[in-house]
Formats: C-alpha cells, sequence, structure tokens
C-alpha cells in the first residue's frame, strides 16, 4: 500500500484527487494539508508518514518552493511529486533540482496521475512524454548546443548508468544489464550526484536530457533480469 499526502489549498481539488486515487487499490491518501507549513506541523506527529506527496506551488502561508526545500532537509526519505497549474520551464526545472521526484500538470490525465505515483514508489522517479517533449522544444528555440552543462567529465559506465536511469529499471535491474555489482551501480549514481551537484534520479535524467545525453524519444528495452 503506497501512503499519499496532498497539499493544495482547494479542498474541492483535494477531493478529486482522494477519489481518484483511493480507485487504485494499492494507493491510500494518508494525510492532507492545504499549505506546506500545515503539511509540515502535521509531519511531526504522523507516526506513519506518507511515502509520497502531491505538492502544489501556489498555496497560502508556505509555497510549493519553500515546503520542498523543507522537505528534503527534514523528511528526505517522502517523495514529492509537483501537482500544479504552472508549467513554465523555470519553476518545473527548479522544483526537480531542490529535490522533487517528478511534475505533473492538473490538466494530467488520470492514468498517467497513477502512472507517476507507481513509478516515483517503485523506482524513484516520473518524468512523462510531455515533459520530454517540452525540453526538446525549449531546447531547440534556445538552440542549445548538446553537450555538458559545466566542465565535468564523466565516464562511459557513468554516462551508460544515466541512459539507464531513464528507463523503467530498478537500481538492481541496472546492474544486471551493465553486468556489475548493485553496489558498484551506486557507486555510479553516487559520483554522478556528486559531479553535477544533483541530488536524485529526476534531477539527473533531466541534466541528461537538456545536454543531450538522454535520446528523448528512444525507449531503453525492458530488463532480463530474473527479478521481474
Amino acid at each position: 500500500m503506497i501512503l499519499i499526502g496532498l497539499v493544495d489549498d482547494h479542498i474541492t481539488t483535494r477531493a478529486g484527487l482522494k477519489s481518484l486515487l483511493e480507485r487504485n487499490p494499492r494507493s491510500k491518501v494518508s494525510l492532507e494539508a492545504s499549505s506546506g507549513k500545515e503539511l509540515l506541523t502535521k509531519l511531526s506527529k504522523e507516526t506513519h508518514p506518507p511515502q509520497i506527496v502531491l505538492l502544489d506551488i501556489n498555496m497560502p502561508e508556505m509555497n510549493g518552493v519553500v515546503t520542498i526545500k523543507e522537505m528534503r532537509v527534514k523528511y528526505p526519505s517522502i517523495k514529492i511529486i509537483v501537482f500544479s497549474m504552472l508549467a513554465e520551464e523555470d519553476i518545473v526545472i527548479n522544483m526537480i533540482n531542490h529535490g522533487a521526484c517528478g511534475f505533473l500538470t492538473k490538466s494530467t490525465d488520470p492514468s498517467e496521475l497513477i502512472e507517476a505515483i507507481l513509478s516515483v514508489a517503485q523506482i524513484g522517479y516520473y518524468i512523462g512524454d510531455t515533459g520530454k517533449k517540452e525540453y526538446y522544444t525549449q531546447t531547440r528555440k534556445t538552440k542549445t548546443k548538446s553537450g555538458f552543462a559545466g566542465k565535468v567529465f564523466l565516464s562511459e559506465k557513468e554516462l551508460e548508468f544515466m541512459k539507464l536511469s531513464a528507463s523503467n529499471l530498478t537500481l538492481k535491474e541496472i546492474s544486471y544489464t551493465m553486468k556489475v555489482s548493485p553496489k558498484t551501480v551506486e557507486n555510479y549514481r553516487d559520483s554522478l550526484f556528486q559531479k553535477l551537484d544533483i541530488n536524485n534520479r529526476a534531477a539527473l535524467i533531466l541534466y541528461g536530457i537538456r545536454n543531450g545525453l538522454i535520446p528523448i524519444f528512444e525507449k531503453t528495452p525492458p530488463s532480463k533480469s530474473k527479478s521481474q
């Protein structure tokens, strides 16, 4: 069972989301809040906090940007998906770079919302096709060249790990695909995080997309791991 927190200052929006999410037998809304401040207050009293929080950006008292910074410090194990009317590229990038595991607009199809919840619960991130297309379009508009955003040297293995991270593979399945141990894969991940000043898988994928290191529309073959 995936425990979910809903943080939005519109009661009707929360009610609709709760009804939608609880149609899935694998998810349950365990906490609701109308602002980041209320979320943090309630979390301080929770014995079973949610695993995932759907977080709006525009809220009173404490908005989503400030909330996500506080959450990364106080509750780093809780995964956050931004769920907002806002979709400007700089806002999305800012939220992911601060620690969000994914983003969705409020015009998202309900099936994609469920898919995002399951993806973040299972592999730690979600960046849908719409998001990838937005980055591709923005890159073409600004004529950004492919390459590294900064003078950082990445090994071939680190690049391979980055590309596989954009698939639906778990770390264990990535280790099987790369023919290395799970510990070695964790080392590749941690090295990339340190070199690129990144703190989660979604931000790593975003970096790869923006710098031409991850093919945007190419699908990674499914894992052949026996663990599947």
